[in-house]
């Protein structure tokens, strides 16, 4: 597909964080939450080439939207000049979906401003592989909202199922490795058990009834599932404080915890009982110093703002 002018000369969108990874759903399935988002002003401009990117913070390396961006422009051959104003929100380094929902954002504002012309599939695709290492369930989330399911890797693909639902994120104070994301993907080298493997299959049903009917509790089983992925990361050290909170954040009457994307936040669905205070009670107890964030279950990426 060829297309080289825009509908839209400027566009802006906001972005939603994500949790990823969740449970059983290593890489296949995320969920995006209103805690956080990103923020992009896009300009394109027919008469200049190459994409120029700024920002809030201080990035580093070739940022995931400058990324998706390029990818974007080569698949439907627009050969002008982009400018990107990139406003963080999403904390990064927190197993957040920071970089995903940039790559998000950008590729579905520059989607909406060339007149829809790629899939929903071809976007995901794009934003999936804007990552460091390619995956798909964070962006997946931040584009379609709600829980999403990624099912298919060639192209990368994805549906969504949304629950007005709550959580909260415990984001821990302590310092995380700037390559986090990819140590703890080098610490997967060793194969599943097979009876594990199958076990983690019954843990991602569990969730995916909990969606279907409206079953938190359902949800929160499959949550709680110690998946392989949890189970060997947490040899690095890096998990630390969810080791010491899991156990008791259930006892305090959680319906659900497990791990955020690559750590170290940890995601809760609560029970009745469950609240800000009893869970600052479970991190006094166990000495952990951590942020606590009420997040609602997200739609997606949304446009704020376009022009012709």
């Amino acid at each position: 597909m060829k297309v080289s002018k825009p509908s839209f000369r400027k566009i802006s969108v906001t972005s939603p964080m994500s949790s990823a990874n969740v449970s059983a759903g290593f890489d296949v399935f995320g969920v995006a939450l209103d805690a956080y988002h990103d923020e992009l002003d896009i300009e394109l401009d027919k008469d200049k080439k190459g994409i120029s990117l700024s920002s809030n913070v201080p990035l580093s390396g070739e940022n995931t939207a400058k990324r998706a961006a390029a990818l974007f422009f080569k698949k439907v051959g627009y050969t002008g000049g982009a400018t990107i104003k990139l406003i963080k929100g999403i904390p990064a380094g927190k197993g957040l979906g920071s970089s995903g929902a940039s790559a998000a954002g950008a590729v579905f504002a520059l989607n909406v401003a060339f007149g829809n012309a790629l899939s929903l599939a071809d976007v995901i695709d794009i934003a999936a592989n804007s990552e460091s290492s390619p995956h798909a369930d964070n962006v997946s989330a931040s584009i379609l909202g709600g829980f999403a399911f990624v099912h298919s890797k060639s192209p990368y693909s994805a549906f969504s199922i949304y629950r007005k639902w709550k959580f909260y994120l415990i984001i821990p104070r302590s310092e995380t490795p700037e390559s986090k994301t990819e140590l703890l993907r080098k610490a997967l080298g060793e194969p599943v058990p097979f009876e594990k493997y199958v076990e983690e299959k019954y843990a991602l049903n569990s969730m995916l009834r909990g969606l279907l009917y409206d079953e938190p509790e359902a949800f929160g089983k499959g949550m709680n599932f110690e998946s392989y992925h949890q189970a060997v990361r947490s040899r690095t050290g890096l998990y630390s404080d969810y080791i010491k909170l899991k156990s008791s954040l259930i006892d305090s009457g959680a319906l659900g915890v497990c791990i955020s994307g690559a750590g170290p936040s940890i995601l809760v669905l609560p029970g009745k009982e469950t609240n800000m205070k009893t869970i600052k009670s479970v991190l006094d107890e166990k000495q952990v110093e951590a942020d606590i964030i009420e997040a609602n279950v997200s739609e997606g990426t949304k446009i704020k703002n376009m022009e012709m």
